[in-house]
């Protein structure tokens, strides 16, 4: 290999890393949002729950 061609894979190589970080970056921010969208709606349900209950 010459030094354009070893340059030019180290490059791709880089690029792949960063796709990779971007979307581990991507996964964890999904994965984030929906455990707080689970606990948001299982927080209203207690709620509502709690209210039904002192309706009764």
């Amino acid at each position: 290999m010459n030094i354009d061609q070893i340059r030019e894979q180290l490059h791709r190589l880089i690029d792949e890393v960063d796709d990779i970080y971007v979307l581990n970056g991507l996964y964890r921010n999904l994965s984030a949002e929906k455990r707080h969208r689970e606990a948001y709606e299982k927080e209203q349900r207690e709620k509502g729950q709690t209210a039904r209950n002192r309706k009764k």
